[in-house]
């Protein structure tokens, strides 16, 4: 039982990282507004403010890498 979860977390963290490869060689900005809203718990506000961009553009951001996601695992089911 551990070794199936510690399995599919290892499998999780190894699609992340190519979900994250493709979200660079997009837009560099899309990882980080991802993980800073979806893992780290920052604002839309800070997120703009760290990145430098608008508030709008956060929203577009995180929006490309939840469909960025959705693709990859699409084409890799």
């Amino acid at each position: 039982m551990a070794d199936d979860h510690v399995e599919r977390q290892v499998f999780s963290k190894l699609e992340y990282e190519d979900i994250k490869a493709v979200m660079d060689r997009e837009d560099f900005c899309i990882a980080q507004a991802f993980e800073m809203k979806e893992l780290l718990g920052y604002s839309v506000a800070e997120i703009a403010e760290h990145l430098r961009i608008s508030q709008p553009r956060v929203y577009q951001l995180v929006a490309r890498a939840k469909e960025i996601g959705k693709e990859y695992r699409k084409e890799n089911k």
